[in-house]
C-alpha cells in the first residue's frame, strides 16, 4: 500500500442505499490506474468530528497562552490543520490501502445521510480540503424504485420518498455550489445505456470506451 498522495487526485461516489452506487464502482474499477474502493461505514464522519472537536478547543481556550495548572493547559498549542491530515492519512493507509502505483483514488458511500444538511457540506468540504483535487459524483435513483430494492421494501413508502428526496436536493444543492468538483448522475439515465456516461468520462478527465464499459455495466452483480 501506498502512504504517498496519488499523483492524479481523489474520487468520491456519494449516494444513498440501492441507488446502483455499486455498478457505478465497478465502472469506476475499470478504468486504469483507479483504485476504487466500496463503502466503509462512513469512517471518515467521527474523524471529521474529532477535527472539530480540537478545532473548538483551540478557538475557546487556546486563544491564548495556559498555564501548567489551567484545565485547558496544552489547548494553545493544537494544530487541528495538521491533526486532520495526519487522520487522513491514517484513513489512506489503513482503510482504502490503495497501491504505490494508483494514480486516482476513492470511495462510494451510502451513508452520508447520517449528516445533517448543514454537516453533509461541512463533511465533504472537510473532505476536498483534504483530498487534493477531490471530485464528488453523486448518485441518484428515483424513490419509487429505491423503495422497491433491498431493505427499502419493510419501509413505509413515504418515509423512503422524504429521504430520497431530501437527499437529492443536498446533492444538487453542493453540485449547484460547487460545479467544478461536482457531477450529477441519475441511475435511470445509464442503466442499461452505457453510452450515457460518455460525459462522467468527460468530468473525469478519462477516455471513454463504449465496448469496455458495456462490457463493465452487463456483468450482474450478486448482491
Amino acid at each position: 500500500m501506498t502512504s504517498q498522495a496519488p499523483r492524479e487526485g481523489y474520487v468520491f461516489v456519494v449516494t444513498y442505499g440501492r441507488s446502483g452506487s455499486t455498478l457505478l464502482q465497478t465502472v469506476l474499477q475499470s478504468i486504469d490506474g483507479y483504485f476504487f474502493r466500496g463503502e466503509n461505514n462512513n469512517a471518515i464522519l467521527p474523524l471529521f468530528h474529532s477535527f472539530q472537536r480540537v478545532r473548538g478547543a483551540l478557538e475557546e481556550h487556546g486563544y491564548k497562552a495556559i498555564a501548567s495548572h489551567g484545565p485547558w493547559y496544552g489547548a494553545d498549542e493544537f494544530n487541528p490543520d495538521r491533526y486532520a491530515a495526519k487522520l487522513m492519512q491514517v484513513f489512506l493507509e489503513e482503510v482504502i490501502q490503495a497501491p504505490d502505483d494508483a494514480r486516482v483514488v476513492g470511495f462510494k458511500e451510502i451513508r452520508f445521510n447520517e449528516s445533517g444538511p448543514k454537516e453533509f457540506v461541512e463533511l465533504l468540504d472537510f473532505m476536498a480540503e483534504q483530498f487534493v483535487p477531490a471530485k464528488f459524483i453523486f448518485n441518484m435513483r428515483q424513490w419509487q424504485d429505491v423503495a422497491k430494492s433491498g431493505w427499502w421494501r419493510d419501509c413505509d413508502p413515504e418515509k423512503v420518498r422524504k429521504e430520497i428526496e431530501k437527499n437529492d436536493r443536498q446533492f444538487k444543492a453542493y453540485a449547484e455550489e460547487n460545479p467544478d468538483r461536482s457531477f450529477l448522475l441519475q441511475y435511470e439515465d445509464y442503466v442499461g445505456q452505457p453510452e450515457k456516461l460518455a460525459p462522467l468520462f468527460e468530468f473525469l478527465g478519462e477516455p471513454f470506451d463504449p465496448e469496455r464499459i458495456a462490457e463493465v455495466t452487463g456483468r450482474r452483480l450478486k448482491h
